[in-house]
């Protein structure tokens, strides 16, 4: 592997830092349970699309393979960042620790310096890389998916935080440079940079207005659509897993006429999810307010 040079720090100055603050606690708490919502909400679906069953049937040695799924989605998390930063000329050390007595968390850091886009592949590899290893071996081995749903849902809830980084660090521009902390960020940039809000202020209001909007417009589109496909001669049109809890929305042409329906719970937990993205790209929005220091 070529060997990364350092980054200098030379004529730059610090615009902010992303810290593990009480309010980004409570917040960062907040949209993991949303979160884990959503991803298993969005794992079962899988599950039945690839095993064609709804329930999960687990049968011996189920609590010490559950602790060690458990316990091993969170060390690969972190080893992933840790092989992320090595790739880009850090060395990794790794450790636990609990937020203001609220939020437990595993860590990886390094004191090297990283540009704005080596963070947000570090930051977002554990997601994409468990992700796509769990929904492969569901894929594969349809037989052990339903043990999948806890590296799922576990790893893609337990991820928020470093989305949160992730949406953060997109605001600025490409040249700034970051230094990781185990408890949060140091962003540096040129002389004419900006300093922006890098606070939580606005998720629960976002989340909840996008929520509702959702469930309006979801409701309202479902009540439509049946009226456009009839006119369109469409003779079955279905959204989700056919014949399943997890079905969205379901449309048959009936002779002259037409059938549909639609699930509370899969639009309740698509709402969420669109409320969640939503939220956390509203938090902190510019404008909104201005950061000191």
């Amino acid at each position: 592997m070529k060997e990364q040079q350092p980054l200098n720090l030379d004529k730059c100055k610090e615009l902010g830092k992303l810290e593990m603050t009480t309010e980004v606690v409570y917040t960062l708490n907040g949209m993991g349970l949303l979160a884990f919502f959503a991803f298993g909400f969005f794992f079962t679906s899988l599950y039945a699309l690839f095993t064609g069953n709804i329930g999960f049937n687990y049968t011996g040695g189920t609590i010490f393979i559950s602790v060690a799924l458990f316990i091993g989605t969170f060390v690969l998390h972190e080893l992933i960042h840790g092989v992320f930063m090595s790739k880009y000329g850090g060395k990794p050390s790794y450790g636990a620790g609990i937020a203001h007595y609220i939020l437990p968390y595993f860590y990886a850091t390094t004191k090297t310096i990283f540009t704005r886009n080596q963070f947000i592949v570090i930051a977002i590899a554990p997601l994409v890389v468990i992700s796509l290893v769990v929904i492969g071996i569901m894929a594969a081995f349809p037989s052990i998916a339903h043990w999948m749903i806890i590296p799922f849902v576990i790893n893609g809830s337990g991820a928020i935080g470093d989305l949160w980084v992730t949406r953060n660090i997109l605001r600025y521009p490409k040249h700034v440079l970051l230094e990781d902390q185990k408890t949060g960020v140091i962003i540096y940039g040129k002389e004419t940079d900006k300093p922006m809000d890098m606070s939580t202020t606005g998720f629960g209001s976002g989340f909840a207005k996008v929520f509702i909007l959702s469930i309006l417009a979801t409701g309202f589109l479902m009540t439509i659509a049946p009226m456009i496909l009839h006119t369109l001669g469409v003779e079955s049109f279905i959204i989700g897993p056919t014949n399943s809890i997890f079905t969205i929305y379901e449309y048959h042409s009936i002779g002259e006429g037409f059938g549909f329906s639609f699930f509370p719970t899969s639009i309740l937990a698509t709402s969420v999810i669109v409320g969640l993205v939503y939220g956390i790209i509203n938090a902190g929005r510019p404008g909104k307010h201005v950061m000191t220091g």
